[in-house]
């Protein structure tokens, strides 16, 4: 219940502030824009390119949602009252990561008519890549959430917990080029640790148990970093 109490109050804020409306018309207006493009010009019935858009422009939307989670309950000091209650810092975490989660869930959700008008138009329109591409996407927003709600667990000021955010998204989304770059043992090892290769696999098509575990411990490793730096906080 009291998840479901910091979830609900989450929510409430994202709804009630122009931050959900501004992200949510953004994202959908140079979504759609892509997509018609991207339709016309390839004439192909295929959401692949539209998907991997989508996951890029969730990396740079995914800063402005979760730098106010905990940098801003410092800021207004209201992080004390919290830490003081009878309520666990693991709880706040996972309240706090459903609230944004829930965000990307509505986002993604919005994006389901492209298929549909894929499938309308199309005779021979090859579902499996989008299904396996659909559920890439949750599992990347996941992860996502949880840096970005680890970055705003450092630090009071949202501009900088927004920059952490950024710049730890992107190290991880373009680890994928190391390979390039160190041909050796130890480029290969940072390839293996990028989001946008996990992440192509399922727009091919591709649901392999091994990136989904990946997605779910990255997103369980930031959580878990976020609650000690909240417990450290009680202790002080």
């Amino acid at each position: 219940m009291k998840i479901l109490a910091i979830l609900k109050k989450e929510l409430q804020i994202y709804f009630f502030s122009p931050i959900a409306y501004i992200v949510f018309s953004s994202f959908l207006f140079i979504l759609g824009y892509l997509f018609t493009v991207g339709l016309l010009a390839s004439r192909m019935a295929s959401l692949q390119p539209l998907l991997g858009n989508a996951g890029f422009i969730l990396l740079l939307v995914s800063p402005v949602l979760t730098m106010r989670l905990i940098s801003e309950e410092r800021r207004s000091n209201s992080i004390e009252l919290l830490l003081t209650s009878p309520i666990s810092a693991i709880e706040v975490v996972i309240g706090k990561f459903l609230g944004c989660f829930t965000i990307y869930l509505v986002l993604i959700f919005f994006t389901l008519q492209y298929p549909l008008i894929l499938s309308r138009y199309s005779q021979n329109l090859d579902v499996g890549p989008i299904y396996s591409g659909y559920i890439g996407l949750v599992l990347l927003c996941a992860a996502y959430t949880s840096l970005g709600l680890f970055a705003s667990a450092l630090t009071q000021n949202q501009i900088i917990a927004a920059m952490l955010s950024y710049g730890g998204l992107l190290i991880f989304w373009i680890f994928g080029f190391m390979k390039y770059a160190f041909d050796n043992p130890f480029g290969e090892f940072l390839s293996k640790l990028s989001l946008l290769d996990k992440y192509q696999d399922f727009l091919k098509g591709v649901v392999d148990s091994g990136d989904v575990i990946f997605f779910m411990v990255f997103t369980i490793i930031w959580l878990f970093l976020a609650t000690r730096v909240l417990e450290s906080e009680r202790w002080r």
